[in-house]
C-alpha cells in the first residue's frame, strides 16, 4: 500500500510540471520534400539556388534535393528524388533529356503535382516540350527578352489579395522577358516595364488539372538578394504544395546571452 502512495505521489508532482497545451500538441509535420533543377548558367542559376537551399532550410522543416546542371544538359542526376517530391523547382534552359527522363518529368507534372518555374524555366526544354511546360503546364507564353534595361515590378491590383505576394512590396529587375497572352488558367500576379510603352507579365499562379503551379520570368542573381523577391518564392512555395508556412517554420534560435562570470 506504502508503494502505491508513493507512486501516486511522484505521478500527481510530475504532472504539475507538464504543460497542458503539450498533452493535445498536433504533431509536426515530415519534411517538406522539394526537388531543385538547375541548368542556367547566364543567369547563375546554381549559386541562386544554392543561396535559396540554404535559406530555406535555416527557416523551415524541408528536405531539398537537387539536379546540378549546365544549360542543354543530356542527362540529369539526382532524377530519382523527382517522383518522391512534394514539390519541383526548375530553373534550367534548353534541356536535352533522353526521353525515359522526360517522362519521370511528365509523369510527376501530370499526376498531377505542384511545379515552381524560375526565370528560364519557360524554356527549360526542347521547342516541342516546351509548348506543354510553357504554355500549358506553366501557363505561360515566352517570347524573348530585353537588354540590361532597369524593369520596374508592380504587384497586380486585382491580385492584391493572393496568398502568394503577402508581404511582397516593390522589385526592381533587368533583363526583362517578353510575355504573350497567358493561358486562361493563368492569374497575373506581377507585370514589370522598361518604359510606358514595353509593359509584360512577369509572375503568375497557374491551375494544372488538380496542381497549383507558380511561374516568375525574374531570377537574375540581384534578385535573389532583394527580400521581396525571397518572400515571394517563400510565399509560392508554401501556397503551390497547400501547406501551412508555420506549421514547418523552425524555432527561432535563443538570442538571450548566458551572464558572464564576475
Amino acid at each position: 500500500m506504502t508503494r502505491l502512495f508513493t507512486l501516486l505521489f511522484f505521478l500527481t508532482l510530475a504532472l504539475l510540471f507538464v504543460n497542458p497545451s503539450s498533452l493535445h500538441a498536433a504533431p509536426k509535420p515530415p519534411p517538406l520534400k522539394i526537388h531543385f533543377i538547375s541548368g542556367s548558367k547566364e543567369y547563375k542559376s546554381e549559386p541562386s539556388l544554392k543561396a535559396l537551399k540554404t535559406l530555406l532550410e535555416s527557416r523551415y522543416n524541408v528536405s531539398i534535393t537537387a539536379s546540378w546542371v549546365k544549360d542543354g544538359a543530356k542527362n540529369l542526376p539526382g532524377i530519382q528524388h523527382i517522383p518522391n517530391a512534394d514539390l519541383l523547382i526548375v530553373f534550367a534552359r534548353r534541356m536535352k533529356l533522353p526521353e525515359n527522363q522526360l517522362k519521370v518529368i511528365r509523369k510527376y507534372y501530370n499526376t498531377p503535382k505542384p511545379v515552381i518555374g524560375i526565370r528560364t524555366a519557360s524554356h527549360a526544354f526542347s521547342r516541342e516540350e516546351n509548348k506543354t511546360f510553357d504554355l500549358v503546364v506553366l501557363g505561360g507564353n515566352y517570347k524573348g527578352h530585353y537588354g540590361s534595361q532597369s524593369a520596374k515590378v508592380t504587384n497586380s491590383p486585382k491580385a492584391k489579395s493572393h496568398p502568394i505576394l503577402k508581404g511582397v512590396g516593390p522589385i526592381t529587375s533587368t533583363k526583362l522577358y517578353k510575355a504573350g497572352p497567358l493561358a486562361k488558367s493563368a492569374t497575373l500576379l506581377q507585370s514589370a516595364s522598361i518604359d510606358a510603352k514595353n509593359t509584360h507579365a512577369v509572375t503568375w499562379a497557374n491551375q494544372y488539372k488538380s496542381a497549383r503551379n507558380f511561374y516568375t520570368s525574374l531570377g537574375v542573381p540581384s534578385d535573389f538578394n532583394n527580400k521581396s523577391f525571397q518572400q515571394l518564392i517563400i510565399n509560392a512555395i508554401f501556397w503551390t504544395t497547400r501547406r501551412n508556412a508555420t506549421d514547418y517554420r523552425r524555432p527561432k534560435p535563443s538570442t538571450s546571452k548566458s551572464k558572464s562570470s564576475p
